[in-house]
């Protein structure tokens, strides 16, 4: 793999470029924003509702309860589910080494299984045949028999 460095640039051209980059944001916002803070406000308003009596909040308050929500969690996470956004790395060669002699041995084992698995089923098949010609074999002595008594 060739390693690219550097940021990678995004070019919005035109009219359309601007629009799809409003829509992308606006999408965005609403999808990481405004629905989890109508969510936390529904929640709120449930719960202050019918089991403590608390005041019920709008809809911009439900964004600053997301927002204080979110941050407690980032908090105190401890950096335990963090997102990095980066290139990954390529193997060395004694890596690639490895991987190449487990794909190597994995595929071995699949043609081992294949050939078990062919071996056991031809079996089966060879067996089904053989039982179906020795049911023909029967029916056709079976019919020569009756033939031979129905002639006078």
């Amino acid at each position: 793999m060739k390693r690219m460095s550097g940021p990678k640039v995004i070019q919005i051209s035109g009219v359309r470029g601007i629009f799809l980059a409003i829509f992308t944001v606006v999408c965005l916002f609403a999808g990481f924003v405004m629905f989890p803070a109508k969510i936390s406000m529904y929640a709120w308003n449930y719960i202050g509702s019918h089991y403590i009596a608390l005041p019920a909040i709008n809809l911009g308050q439900g964004v600053l309860l997301w927002i204080m929500v979110a941050l407690s969690i980032y908090l105190l996470n401890n950096k335990q589910f963090a997102i990095s956004f980066h290139q990954p790395m390529e193997l060395s060669e004694d890596e690639m080494r490895v991987l190449m002699s487990r794909i190597k041995a994995q595929r071995a084992a699949d043609k081992f299984a294949t050939m078990v698995l062919s071996g056991e089923e031809l079996r089966k098949i060879l067996a089904d045949k053989n039982a179906t010609i020795e049911a023909q074999n029967t029916i056709k002595k079976d019919e020569t028999k009756e033939d031979e008594i129905a002639k006078p």
